[in-house]
């Protein structure tokens, strides 16, 4: 799941070298960039690629401070 959220961060930031820079500590915002319109096309991009459903009032910033924790939280939501 992880390298697959690699996958959109890098076709969202337009820059393949994305992918080989971003490790599981990578902050989604502080190091990889993504601005406010790019975070919104990456979860609606998660919401379709895994076939869930974010929800707003259980996400966090705190979910953006890894790609570790934003991976754990969306496989939680597809174990609902």
């Amino acid at each position: 799941m992880k390298d697959k959220i690699i996958q959109i961060v890098s076709r969202i930031k337009d820059d393949a070298a994305v992918a080989t820079r971003v490790t599981g500590s990578s902050h989604l915002i502080d190091d990889v960039g993504l601005d406010s319109l790019q975070l919104i096309n990456l979860i609606l991009l998660v919401e379709e690629e895994f076939d869930v459903q974010v929800d707003f009032d259980s996400f966090q910033f705190y979910h953006l401070s890894s790609l570790d924790r934003f991976t754990s939280f969306v496989a939680g939501l597809s174990k609902t």
